[in-house]
């Protein structure tokens, strides 16, 4: 528990370091790198064959600690979502290694923390 809170501590004062005077941070992948790099486990009623057509963005927001998830499938945008880090953490911290998002979409919890860290905090 000490090490998770240590852990939320530390992404937090390092967040708030890097959004002064800082733009919105945007990391845009295809669904097919995502899986590639086991991040992405599935999405519902989309082919793994098709996931080069699914284009994923993370977001930073004004808010610290929160991301905004969107996507789009050939033209057509999906539905955006928040996703907040902490919650990541608590997830990894009770040893959960799947999420499913919206009923639709399953990523690999530490995978997905270590992009996020990697792509917006600096960490690996």
């Amino acid at each position: 528990k000490q090490w998770y809170q240590r852990r939320v501590r530390g992404v937090s004062k390092l967040s708030k370091k890097q959004r002064v005077g800082n733009k919105k941070k945007t990391a845009k992948y295809t669904a097919q790198k995502l899986y590639d790099k086991k991040v992405l486990v599935s999405i519902d009623d989309v082919h793994q064959s098709t996931f080069r057509a699914v284009t994923i963005e993370f977001s930073t927001t004004d808010e610290v600690g929160v991301f905004e998830v969107s996507g789009k499938l050939g033209g057509l945008n999906l539905e955006k979502i928040n996703l907040i880090f902490e919650d990541l953490l608590q997830l990894q911290y009770e040893g959960v290694s799947t999420l499913k998002i919206e009923d639709k979409v399953t990523v690999n919890v530490n995978l997905l923390i270590y992009l996020l860290n990697k792509k917006f905090y600096g960490h690996e």
